[in-house]
């Protein structure tokens, strides 16, 4: 399937704006169900294409249908891509966010403007999260060198840099020793 990623250019929204928005009925029920998925949750561009394309709308019905959802603000990478890292980045590693938005079909470009924008920093806490969630409970001090190897390798798995995973657990030791 061979959609653009931007969309109808801005003079052919211009020249549609006058008219029916809709080529075909199908384009129409192609629309209703774009705004239907988007009921239930933000979706990507190329998530809603890959869904309308997959429920047997032609290339041409999508297209329209997503040009003019997009038309009202219902689709928006960037906002989906900013919305994404603040509610993950506590949970996720730097890199683990950017695969799973690429994932997604989002720009590797839009990616990294809104993570500079954010000031993403959050991979400390974010691996003391997942820390508290392994250790269930016990002291971090308790821990055995295999089990603190075990773990390195969990978070390196994850997408955390040796360098931070390091940092953070000396983080810990020296807390963990002053109480």
């Amino acid at each position: 399937m061979n959609v653009s990623k931007r969309g109808a250019s801005n003079e052919a929204k211009a020249e549609n704006a006058g008219k029916e928005p809709f080529s075909c009925e199908e384009s129409k029920k192609a629309a209703e169900k774009a705004m239907a998925l988007l009921l239930f949750k933000d979706r990507t561009r190329q998530e809603l294409v890959t869904r309308l394309y997959r429920a047997g709308f032609s290339e041409t019905s999508t297209i329209e249908a997503i040009d003019y959802v997009e038309q009202f603000g219902y689709i928006n990478d960037r906002r989906y891509v900013e919305n994404y890292v603040m509610f993950q980045s506590r949970k996720k590693s730097r890199r683990e966010m950017v695969y799973r938005l690429t994932e997604r079909g989002i720009e590797g470009e839009i990616i990294s403007e809104v993570l500079e924008e954010c000031e993403y920093d959050g991979e400390q806490e974010a691996i003391r999260t997942l820390l508290k969630k392994k250790l269930k409970g016990r002291r971090f001090d308790e821990t055995s060198y295999e089990e603190r190897q075990k773990m390195m390798a969990y978070l390196g798995r994850k997408g955390y840099e040796f360098h931070t995973i390091k940092k953070v657990f000396s983080q810990l030791d020296n807390e963990e020793k002053k109480v």
